[in-house]
């Protein structure tokens, strides 16, 4: 039984892993069935431990009254989404959205598995010591909480829970689809985010990275979030294209430009025309592609813009 358990850990903090989180295999992996209040312990429990959470490091209680940190897995129901599960399990948004790694609340739906921690706090590079230091000192939270809910003497392990951590507000603005702003003024979109018939071939299908807005030659094209650009260029594909990098691993894509109006290594703004759009590259007709990356993949941009287009 024991080493069924282990076996079923290990394999779960893998998946963990490849999100960017890391924890102890010492640390427990529960599966909740659902998030009915009624006659439901493990629901309660997390409910319970994050009660608990709050209080003890509000309170600044000793860090031997936290709970042990647990992850559990969920499996998302019909009608059920990211807020949902937000109140059912009296989390908050910070949590859910470090701990999955989310980009968006419109990721999660139906079938969607989120895994759940028995507090609320958020997942953090414990190389980025400054990056710490700075969030120990802003929630006011005592460096023990965080040793004793992550097990270590120290703080000096490649991933850190802190708990009743936050995010900033910049990465709250980013998830909530309200950082980014569209690159045209005026615009229809052709051609959505996701798998479609190749425009060239339609026997074949090929995933779209972004999406297309289709707008006459010589249009204004602007930075859809400050930044840096980082490529301006000819591209196989996208023809005359402008990349720009921005905060916490996000970048944007701008392709099918007739002109540059800025060079690699220009820090931009929402205000700077970067370009004017154009036919260039693999297109059917004049139009904007756009895309928004984060960490090398590609997002939906009508998450970050939503009800533009």
């Amino acid at each position: 039984m024991k080493k069924s358990r282990a076996l079923h850990i290990s394999i779960l903090l893998l998946a963990l892993a490849t999100l960017g989180i890391t924890a102890d295999a010492s640390q427990t992996m529960l599966r909740l069935q659902n998030l009915s209040l009624d006659r439901n312990p493990h629901l309660k429990s997390i409910r319970d431990d994050v009660k608990r959470t709050l209080y003890t490091v509000k309170s600044r209680r000793a860090a031997t009254e936290l709970p042990e940190l647990k992850f559990y897995t969920y499996r998302l129901q019909d009608k059920e989404n990211f807020w949902i599960v937000l109140s059912k399990c009296s989390l908050d948004m910070d949590t859910l959205m470090s701990v999955n790694n989310l980009t968006s609340p419109y990721q999660v739906g139906p079938g969607t598995t989120l895994y759940i921690p028995n507090m609320r706090g958020i997942i953090v590079n414990g190389n980025e010591r400054a990056l710490v230091k700075r969030l120990l000192l802003e929630e006011r939270i005592d460096p023990e909480y965080v040793k004793t809910v992550n097990r270590t003497e120290t703080l000096d392990k490649k991933f850190l829970f802190i708990p009743c951590g936050k995010v900033s507000k910049l990465e709250r603005s980013l998830f909530l689809g309200t950082a980014f702003i569209s690159p045209v003024n005026r615009g229809k979109k052709t051609s959505e985010f996701g798998t479609r018939r190749d425009p060239f071939n339609s026997k074949r299908r090929e995933f779209h990275k972004g999406i297309d807005v289709a707008c006459p030659i010589g249009t204004e094209i602007r930075a859809s979030r400050n930044g840096r650009v980082v490529f301006s260029g000819w591209e196989e594909g996208y023809g005359n294209l402008v990349i720009i990098e921005h905060e916490f691993g996000y970048k944007s894509y701008y392709g099918h430009l007739s002109r540059f109006r800025v060079k690699t290594g220009d820090v931009v703004t929402t205000s700077h025309v970067i370009a004017l759009s154009g036919n260039t590259g693999r297109s059917t007709g004049p139009h904007l592609h756009f895309e928004i990356r984060k960490n090398g993949q590609s997002l939906n941009p009508e998450t970050f813009i939503r009800g533009r287009w």
